[in-house]
């Protein structure tokens, strides 16, 4: 089983993991700080079919 990883730094999270959903999709954060990163421009952090890409465009 994959561990669920933050979408901006990739840091293992766990049970009190923030979400988002954005375009029928759920993303996972660990920090506050990282899930305010994603909401200013999540396009950045995604690729055509949502996932998340391994470097920021």
């Amino acid at each position: 089983m994959s561990t669920v990883r933050c979408a901006i730094c990739g840091t293992p999270v766990g049970d009190g993991a923030l979400r988002v959903r954005y375009e029928d999709r759920i993303y996972t954060f660990d920090e506050l700080k990282c899930k305010r990163i994603f909401q200013e421009n999540p396009d950045r952090y995604l690729d055509a079919t949502g996932g998340v890409l391994e470097e920021p465009r």
